[in-house]
């Protein structure tokens, strides 16, 4: 494997991986970072670990279209909010996809989706706004913008924010009564029911390295997946909900639509895992090792004689009336 390669590859069949309070998206198009041929935002410097460039996005689409077509069967949540809610924040947007089609399912509400990023379509429905801000800013708390929301949804937000019970804490309060959070994340955790998954799989040592210097510096939690119901009913939430998805990994199911959940993860997994060894220098990684690490994940990922999983877990919740 070629060590000078960056990491920038988003194929998962290749045989190798080579301001203001609200800051507009127009103004900030030019605010970007750049770092081992990986884009990321430059909003706020060295706030959030993964890039935000276009194999970046590719990999937010693919596991959208996993969670929509697949995990939640066509629904965009599962919070019991009525035909004709008022408001519904998107926390950490992304690309902005699930707050495009929530806005034209529900023209009744106003829709808002954040995110530190600016990677939101410049078109949207008229019920849909984009903001790009800081949501753990220590000094700027969040305006009255958000007030009064019907939902708040957040997915894959919780594991990357420095203080996730401060984050509940802050959507908990900014609900309106009845009003409903929901969380989606995946846990962090690859395993097998054959045992064909060994205690040192690639995935789960990249896991391993996140928690270590990674989590230092960025302050993720990719844990708080499994603490969330606790952690929503000491704040005040009730009705708490939860489900977890059982999701292979790879081509090698023999039913259709599992193979094709197998086939969106093997590309979320490896993408995630090249995304983060990019980042190498905080890993503690030199550039061999980091290389030698993205191939053993994409020679498991692609080695049907794994019969791998992971779960994706759903939890909702809501504040009282």
């Amino acid at each position: 494997m070629d060590p000078n390669h960056d990491f920038d590859s988003t194929s998962d069949y290749a045989e190798s991986f080579s301001a203001s309070e609200f800051t507009s998206i127009k103004t900030n198009r030019l605010l970007d970072l750049y770092e081992h041929g990986r884009r990321y935002q430059g909003v706020v410097a060295d706030r959030y670990g993964l890039p935000n460039d276009e194999a970046e996005q590719l990999r937010e689409g693919i596991k959208y279209r996993l969670y929509l077509d697949h995990i939640l069967n066509g629904k965009y949540f599962f919070a019991p909010i009525g035909e004709l809610p008022q408001k519904i924040v998107d926390l950490g947007t992304g690309t902005g996809m699930w707050a495009m089609e929530v806005a034209e399912k529900y023209p009744s509400a106003r829709v808002i989706g954040t995110d530190i990023s600016t990677i939101q379509p410049s078109w949207t429905p008229p019920n849909l706004e984009f903001r790009v801000e800081d949501l753990e800013d220590d000094y700027r708390p969040w305006t009255s913008i958000y007030n009064n929301a019907d939902l708040m949804h957040c997915r894959f937000l919780m594991q990357v924010v420095r203080d996730p019970k401060r984050m509940i804490q802050t959507i908990y309060d900014r609900l309106k009564p009845g009003g409903w959070i929901e969380c989606h994340d995946i846990v962090p955790e690859v395993y097998s029911d054959d045992g064909s998954v060994g205690d040192n799989h690639p995935v789960n040592r990249v896991y391993e390295l996140i928690d270590g210097p990674f989590t230092e510096f960025y302050k993720w939690s990719l844990h708080i997946v499994l603490k969330l119901p606790d952690l929503l009913r000491e704040v005040g939430f009730v009705n708490v909900s939860t489900r977890r998805n059982k999701i292979p990994m790879g081509r090698w199911p023999n039913e259709h639509n599992e193979r094709e959940m197998g086939l969106f993860q093997q590309a979320i997994v490896l993408d995630f895992a090249l995304a983060v060894l990019a980042k190498r220098d905080i890993l503690g990684l030199d550039q061999d090792e980091a290389s030698e690490l993205g191939q053993q994940v994409l020679d498991t990922v692609n080695d049907p004689s794994i019969h791998a999983y992971m779960d994706w877990a759903d939890v909702w919740a809501q504040k009282p009336e």
